[in-house]
């Protein structure tokens, strides 16, 4: 059994309101996140996507049963520069990427857009990293969906590299630089921290080797505690201290909302005595960091839903 902290985040699976016109999404995310804010939360938290099929529901119902033909949780803002804006009217709430498709990013451009993010929000950003699933959004990318991987570990220690002082140099297969002058370098040293998306064996050893934090979707305490301890062995393997890695998690709670998320989750459907007893469950196991996933919702419920799990679950972790 571990005994760790455990902070709470909120991650806004749609940036926009379905069906309202683009006007109103600004005042949207807006009030969104300075009630996150407002309501003490550590963090929030949005996704990336660039493209998706028409009929994505019926090619991965695994991914969206029961939701709508096209889901809200697909329908978002680009996250850079929707965080750089949030940035300018918050003050102190983490902004957390979750997460970053890397392989569609240049990373020398990319490491140019978060370390300004994180000179004008004061030393806030969480860089969330993945490497993306869907095959029809490589497409769209013209990116090679099977190198995804490798792609995403380049990108990665080059991002590294930059932050570092003095004259950034790396080589890899698919990028490099030599001998040049990178600027600004980030509030937040080394680096901001990089949390790793996915809980495939590839994405654990990445985030063993390369990341400040390792960021799942739905997984049960159970799997938590499985995959914490492979994070562990591998970590060590590394030479890296196992405990230095935040182990997060991103998940749904039965929440008083018009709409439920599609990614199946434990907390469903239970009591706010049961959500509490779980989440004691996965702090139990090692989870350090909490970000429940807030649905695709018009503005007033979001924030209701917020300030429920701000109110009632929330304290008795304090």
């Amino acid at each position: 059994m571990w005994s760790v902290d455990l902070k709470f985040g909120v991650s806004i699976k749609s940036s926009v309101i379905p069906d309202q016109p683009m006007s109103s999404q600004a005042v949207h995310i807006v009030r969104l996140a300075q009630a996150a804010e407002r309501l003490g939360y550590d963090s929030i938290w949005i996704p990336d996507r660039t493209v998706f099929p028409a009929d994505i529901s019926k090619r991965y119902p695994d991914r969206f049963e029961d939701g709508p033909e096209i889901p809200v949780s697909q329908q978002v803002l680009e996250p850079v520069v929707t965080m750089g804006y949030l940035a300018g009217l918050t003050s102190t709430i983490k902004l957390g990427f979750g997460v970053v498709v890397l392989p569609f990013r240049h990373p020398v451009l990319n490491a140019k857009m978060v370390t300004t993010l994180d000179v004008l929000s004061g030393g806030r950003v969480i860089f969330g990293a993945g490497v993306g699933w869907m095959p029809e959004e490589f497409e769209g990318m013209d990116v090679p969906f099977s190198q995804r991987g490798k792609l995403t570990d380049e990108h990665i220690e080059m991002f590294k590299e930059l932050c570092s002082g003095g004259l950034a140099n790396y080589s890899g297969k698919y990028f490099g630089i030599s001998g040049k002058i990178f600027y600004p370098k980030p509030i937040q040293q080394p680096h901001p921290p990089v949390w790793i998306g996915g809980r495939s064996q590839a994405a654990i050893l990445r985030a063993a080797r390369l990341g400040d934090g390792w960021f799942p979707i739905g997984l049960t305490p159970e799997e938590i505690q499985h995959d914490r301890q492979c994070l562990r062995e591998a970590a060590e393997k590394f030479n890296r201290d196992p405990d230095e890695i935040v182990v997060g998690l991103s998940t749904s709670l039965n929440l008083p909302v018009k709409y439920r998320s599609n990614y199946s989750s434990s907390l469903r459907n239970q009591s706010t005595r049961k959500a509490i007893d779980e989440l004691t469950r996965y702090r139990e196991v090692g989870l350090n960091y909490y970000v429940a996933s807030i649905p695709g919702l018009d503005t007033e419920s979001a924030v209701e839903a917020m300030t429920v799990l701000a109110n009632d679950i929330v304290p008795a972790f304090n």
